[in-house]
């Protein structure tokens, strides 16, 4: 028995080591050495954190930073000290070094502990050091941007430069000025001090401990309560065995200092219990401007004051940046550095008979209709109206122009007005795709959170192509965020929902900057009943539509989803294919979910263009014309539709331009287009193959096969990509019918492999006339012309495609084998 409880009574003993008493810790951070320190703020949040210790009362900030001393601090911040006693208990340094060489952190002899524990470390050892312990892949390649800006750059070893452009990334460290670096330099303990506090909030999970800020609302019976920014709030003792360090205007006191209304930032563990804190003793300022640039990937902006500076906020994730857009008018609450409150302002003023400054008037909502001459939102204040002229009205995504047909429904858009009276939109801003639905689900509710606005969902099951995939865990948090709930045709409150537990939901949710939140939840109200076929018939007077030879109604809570957003049941049209859930009770079917399966991509668009396919022999090239007519006297060219190739009998002529793209599939060479019109255009430095030169100049291509994607305006048509096809035209009359189409999303894309995956994929059945739902695929692109929103895209440009963007795909079976000739691309 004595030999059992030995090594258990060493362990708590190990343990009991590691957690001193917060008085007597409180006391020695008061450290004699740091007392005018540019970096004393950041060595005692560091010291009460447990990442760095002094000793003999001091800390010895200009001291250089030894191996022994930063390995223990990255073994310390990942959580793993008690893990490397364990390993050595009568040479816990040596526990370090073991770690440090298990998990990657250094190389070198392990036997010798190299490198040597008191070895001075430089700049660019620690910042890689600090790099690989966040466990992140670093940039590489033309990722590489922040440390080129030194003029010293070259001086940083290669195998540590990937890791030490991570952390100058991410903020955590700066130059010795704006245009040196100084890698090979000693780094100290205090400056190792601010860099470990710079990346103090990437580093607490690893040891179980999450940061809050808040206001103290309540001091009794040893127990606080603060209220946080967040939203949420916490209640900790701070008295007698909770007692905890506090920093206030630089200087360490016991956690009893603090006072009601205290504004802190502090550290809890898993258990609930605080570890440290910081006192905001700054008072209140504001600072009024506009917004200038928003940056939503690393929750920054930059207003411009009326004094005319910038200022660049860093937002912590409480605030809502949502709403917030180019120009827009704002006063920001801040309390030191932090921001602390957003407020916007939506400014008219009517002192001005009808004049504002540009951009200042605008409306916010999600499209419901659009066409070349007006535009109709759904906002707060209802179905609105207005116009636009694709000749003065400019729209923009992403800081990019596009093109009308580009704006989809169910895309929240900013309309800005030039004119207060005038209903003229001068310009249109579309919302990123972080708004987007990201999937539907089916789940119980389980639990109600109203305070934090999130609901607990149990036995979550997803929504994949057709059929109810359940999920890897047993129950998921979802935010309620700007979404609805509906029961039926009613919109009803969390309040109300949490009368409904136990009760199943459909719901549409988004992942919006990291946070999975609801768009749209409807309460199940039937038994359920699943339909896929063409909307046979609709009214939308009497909220009904036909499917599959059924009738259901419609409601305000029917969840519609068109191209990952959600739509109306407006946007619902006569022959869609469509996935439909339905709720049959007392003998009614309502529409619970609707998912138009349809893109769109080769309909006709919004802005009265087109994009047609065409198939069939080249008869004529002259002149920027190219003529196309019958594969032979038994087979027409065709002409894709939304029901696949369809025989299209006369010849026809389009305009080719300079930007048009030309492709010899078989020797997957691109053609100059000036060299195809005309041989005499041949230039040697651009046509290099000797076969695709030889094809040219005999005029190889005329009489060939060809796929020919056209834009067709009021103007005309013209050609904007032509692939040229190694088909045999006296037995095209065969192999016609093995041309079909695929639907799908873009996954991952393979540059060196020149392939790309594609997810919720459909191929066209041209015997039951829909899209059937099929298996996740690769295609290769060797053969394939790209169009990514009507630009051609060569695949040196593969880079350019987004994950998650809508493809259709014709291919050609050749030999058992699909070959995709056109990929169609609209992001």
């Amino acid at each position: 028995m004595k030999k059992k409880i030995i090594p258990l009574l060493s362990f708590i003993l190990i343990l009991t080591l590691l957690i001193p008493t917060t008085l007597t810790k409180a006391q020695r951070l008061n450290y004699s050495d740091i007392g005018k320190h540019w970096a004393r703020g950041e060595i005692l949040e560091v010291s009460a954190l447990g990442y760095m210790e002094g000793s003999g009362g001091k800390f010895y900030p200009n001291r250089h930073l030894t191996y022994g001393e930063l390995l223990t601090v990255a073994i310390r911040a990942l959580g793993l000290e008690g893990q490397a006693q364990v390993l050595e208990p009568t040479n816990h340094l040596r526990g370090v070094y073991q770690l440090a060489y298990d998990i990657g952190l250094i190389e070198g002899d392990m036997e010798q502990l190299r490198p040597n524990p008191s070895a001075k470390v430089t700049r660019e050892e620690a910042a890689n050091i600090l790099g690989r312990a966040l466990g992140e892949v670093p940039p590489l390649g033309h990722e590489i941007r922040e440390a080129k800006k030194f003029k010293d750059y070259n001086r940083i070893a290669q195998h540590r430069l990937p890791y030490v452009e991570l952390v100058l990334q991410k903020g955590y460290m700066k130059g010795r000025n704006a245009t040196t670096l100084d890698p090979k330099g000693y780094i100290t303990r205090a400056e190792f001090a601010k860099i470990l506090s710079n990346a103090n909030d990437d580093l607490i999970h690893h040891r179980g401990i999450s940061k809050k800020t808040g206001q103290v609302s309540n001091l009794e019976l040893g127990n606080m309560t603060i209220y946080n920014t967040d939203g949420t709030s916490n209640i900790i003792g701070y008295e007698g065995e909770n007692l905890f360090p506090v920093q206030k205007d630089k200087k360490i006191y016991p956690s009893t200092e603090i006072k009601h209304l205290d504004f802190i930032s502090y550290y809890i563990d898993s258990a609930g219990r605080c570890l440290y804190a910081e006192v905001n003793t700054q008072k209140d300022t504001i600072i009024e401007g506009t917004i200038r640039e928003i940056d939503l990937e690393n929750r920054e902006i930059v207003v411009w004051d009326f004094n005319d500076k910038l200022h660049k906020f860093k937002l912590d994730p409480y605030i809502n940046m949502d709403q917030l857009y180019f120009e827009q008018e704002v006063a920001l609450t801040l309390k030191g550095d932090l921001v602390t409150k957003i407020t916007t302002f939506d400014y008219i003023d009517p002192e001005r008979d009808g004049y504002i400054i540009p951009g200042t008037r605008f409306r916010v909502g999600t499209v419901l209709f659009v066409n070349n001459d007006e535009i109709e939102i759904v906002s707060k204040a209802g179905r609105e109206k207005f116009q636009i002229d694709p000749m003065y009205t400019t729209i923009y995504k992403r800081g990019q122009r596009l093109e009308l047909f580009q704006v989809k429904e169910g895309d929240r858009v900013l309309l800005s007005f030039d004119d207060i009276y005038s209903p003229q939109v001068s310009e249109i801003k579309v919302e990123d795709e972080e708004k987007h639905i990201a999937g539907v689900m089916k789940g119980k509710i389980q639990l109600v959170d109203e305070r934090n606005k999130e609901v607990l969902i149990s036995e979550p099951e997803r929504l994949y192509q057709g059929r109810w995939l359940p999920s890897n865990k047993s129950s998921e948090r979802i935010k309620l965020g700007t979404g609805s709930i509906y029961e039926g045709g009613r919109k009803i409150s969390l309040k109300d929902l949490n009368k409904r537990m136990g009760e199943e939901a459909y719901i549409a949710y988004e992942n919006s900057y990291g946070n999975t939140s609801i768009s749209k939840m409807l309460l199940k109200s039937g038994s359920a009943m699943e339909h896929k076929d063409k909307i046979q018939d609709i009214d939308y007077g009497l909220g009904r539509l036909v499917v599959d030879t059924n009738s259901f109604n419609l409601h305000e809570g029917t969840i519609v989803i068109k191209n990952n957003r959600l739509v109306d049941p407006l946007n619902l049209d006569l022959n869609q294919n469509v996935y439909l859930v339905s709720d049959l009770r007392s003998g009614i079917r309502g529409a619970s979910l609707i998912s138009i399966e349809d893109t769109g991509i080769i309909d006709d668009r919004i802005d009265g263009t087109r994009l047609l396919v065409y198939k069939g022999k080249i008869e004529d090239i002259s002149d920027y014309r190219l003529t196309i007519g019958r594969f032979n006297y038994r087979m027409d060219k065709q002409v894709l539709t939304s029901s696949g190739f369809k025989s299209n009998r006369e010849s026809e002529e389009f305009t080719l331009t300079l930007d048009t793209l030309i492709y010899d599939s078989q020797l997957e060479q691109l053609i100059p287009t000036k060299a195809f019109l005309d041989s005499r255009y041949i230039d040697l430095t651009d046509i290099k193959d000797r076969n695709l030169r030889n094809r040219i100049e005999r005029g190889y291509y005329k009489n060939k096969p060809a796929y020919i994607i056209v834009k067709e305006t009021a103007y005309g048509k013209e050609v904007l990509a032509l692939n040229l096809i190694p088909q045999d035209l006296n037995r095209y009359n065969q192999t016609l019918t093995l041309d079909h189409s695929t639907l799908g999303e873009i996954g991952e894309v393979n540059i060196d492999q020149k392939t790309l995956s594609l997810t919720k994929v459909r191929n066209y059945n041209n015997l039951t006339n829909r899209w059937d739902y099929s298996q996740d695929q690769t295609l290769s692109l060797d053969k394939a012309v790209i169009l990514v929103n009507d630009k051609p895209l060569t695949l040196e440009e593969l880079y350019k495609l987004r994950k998650g963007s809508q493809a259709y795909i014709v291919k050609h079976n050749d030999s058992s084998i699909d070959i995709p000739y056109i990929i169609l691309i609209e992001n």
